[in-house]
């Protein structure tokens, strides 16, 4: 009877390994039926599996709430030392709270920290006042900013994500979009990395701010992300995760339950490093062996260099990636030293999937009438 017990289980053993080895490595991955992950550099896509259907996000709306925020301190609108005086509508949030005391003062830095790490509701409606004087005109400014971004399949109804009458929705392929904007921000990780800390509020009273997103403490590389849920939307997670000098940045809507989406962003993560690899095709300020042609100046040719590093994902046994220029044969002088000139791609399979800025590598000034005797002679 042992003996049959123990043949039956190798039995098992062995179809189970045959039957995953059959299996290409897409199809080995535990995704959810609504997910997309891309390359954060290019922004190629990776996997993708009901990238396009509308379904709300909950709490991942917060994403746009923080890159607004992110981007007003980079244009200088905003200061992450500013005091924001908190309003009886922001205390009043329910839900997911950092629990605001209405009238006190709290700086923007720690508002972003209470949205990032908890997925504080009253620290949204704050900032959202802040940028905007309420929530119903903050809520323009974030529809706006999803169609700069090209998020075509996306609907904000508040700064929240908090279930409301209004309609509102997006996609894995938009939540995945902006999650790669917040993600350029490098002031983000300083937040996003937070695992536990004890907030004092300014009344002198501890708020523990615990990290939704347990891929930071459990997924090696998981530096940041965002996680969402109500009844409607379910379990979802935006994350972006780095190895080998490699970003991905994805998401996952619609999971059962919480363990089921953390596993499947991880897969989603382990997929891209497994299959992938980082090819730098130019390094960011290095000179590009190619010289442009210079009417009218004191040089009849100007050297150019990559404004930022070039670089894309690729896989296992594609051909290597090419590039191409996009720059005029001939420029006319004067031209400063990092003036743009041109553009350079990345160019996969017939597909320009990456982008750099080409720039004058130096200062030519316009030829002058001694210039032109001087050729002449």
């Amino acid at each position: 009877m042992k003996k049959f017990f123990y043949s039956l289980i190798l039995l098992v053993s062995l179809c189970a390994i045959f039957t995953c080895t059959g299996m290409t490595a897409k199809e080995q991955v535990i995704g959810s039926d609504n997910c997309y992950i891309v390359d954060y550099n290019s922004g190629r896509v990776l996997y993708a599996k009901g990238e396009n259907e509308k379904k709300p996000i909950a709490s991942m709306v917060k994403i746009m709430t923080l890159l607004l925020a992110f981007e007003n301190v980079d244009s200088g609108n905003l200061a992450f030392d500013q005091k924001v005086t908190i309003s009886h509508d922001a205390a009043r949030q329910v839900g997911s709270e950092m629990f605001l005391d209405e009238g006190q003062e709290y700086s923007l830095s720690d508002l972003i920290k209470g949205i990032v790490t908890m997925s504080a509701n009253d620290a949204s409606v704050a900032v959202a006042e802040l940028i905007a004087g309420d929530e119903i005109s903050f809520t323009k400014v974030m529809n706006d900013k999803a169609k700069s971004l090209g998020m075509n399949d996306t609907l904000f109804a508040n700064a929240t994500g908090y279930p409301t009458k209004e309609e509102q929705y997006s996609t894995a392929k938009d939540v995945t979009c902006m999650m790669r904007a917040l993600a350029g921000h490098k002031e983000y990780y300083n937040y996003s990395t937070i695992w536990l800390e004890d907030y004092t509020h300014p009344s002198g009273r501890v708020t523990q701010m615990a990290n939704t997103n347990k891929l930071i403490r459990h997924y090696k590389g998981c530096d940041g992300g965002k996680t969402g849920y109500t009844d409607s939307a379910k379990y979802c997670l935006a994350g972006t995760a780095t190895r080998n000098g490699m970003r991905v940045v994805g998401s996952v809507l619609g999971a059962n339950d919480s363990k089921e989406r953390f596993r499947a962003m991880s897969s989603l993560f382990n997929y891209s490093f497994n299959n992938y690899s980082k090819v730098v095709l130019v390094k960011s300020g290095s000179p590009l062996s190619i010289d442009v042609k210079v009417s009218g100046g004191k040089k009849d040719k100007l050297s150019v260099v990559a404004k930022a590093e070039l670089s894309v994902l690729q896989a296992k046994g594609e051909s290597a990636p090419k590039l191409e220029y996009n720059i005029p044969e001939s420029v006319k002088a004067p031209i400063n030293c990092g003036d743009k000139i041109g553009e350079v791609y990345a160019v996969v399979n017939g597909n320009k999937i990456a982008v750099c800025d080409v720039l004058a590598a130096e200062e030519i000034k316009k030829a002058s009438i001694w210039d032109y005797v001087k050729k002449i002679m």
